[in-house]
């Protein structure tokens, strides 16, 4: 009778283990969405956007990038409503009949940073933990202010939209 229980005891433990989860977090490969945090009433937007990249300076600049990115071609869906859920630009294919202004417009150093700042404030940021599986790349939170008024009129000014 002691070796049943102990057995069952034994394939319990077995069983508990064998199920637990194993993965691990893999930030540098998985897609997150940019949300909606304010509107200010001069114009500017406030989003959280992840960017990721090998340190944490390059992984701000595609955080930037990609919250830029994101207002010009998709819209802000996620996060407070009171975002402007339409994009910019509402024709999908100003970005590829336009492609060499684009990798312009977003290259380091380029136009794109004009309108994607930093807060003055200590907003958070947050990032997420390294591990084998992500070939050393970072996943960083940061809350950006988007000047939506100056980047709709950069984009009348260049003709990409009317």
């Amino acid at each position: 009778m002691r070796k049943i229980v102990f057995l069952n005891i034994l394939v319990i433990a077995v069983i508990s283990t064998a199920c637990k989860s194993k993965i691990e977090t893999v930030s540098g490969y998985y897609d997150y969405e940019t949300e909606c945090v304010s509107v200010d009433r001069n114009g500017f937007q406030t989003v959280k956007a992840w960017g990721i990249g090998m340190n944490e300076k390059e992984a701000i600049l595609n955080a930037r990038r990609r919250a830029v990115d994101d207002i010009l071609f998709q819209g802000i869906r996620g996060g407070n409503s009171s975002c402007d859920m339409r994009p910019i630009i509402s024709n999908p294919n100003k970005r590829r009949d336009n492609m060499n202004y684009f990798n312009r417009f977003f290259e380091p150093k380029g136009l794109f940073e004009q309108f994607a700042g930093l807060p003055d404030e200590n907003w958070l940021r947050r990032k997420l933990k390294i591990n084998k599986k992500n070939d050393g790349k970072l996943a960083y939170e940061i809350i950006i202010e988007v000047d939506v008024m100056g980047l709709r009129g950069q984009m009348k000014r260049d003709n990409l939209i009317q």
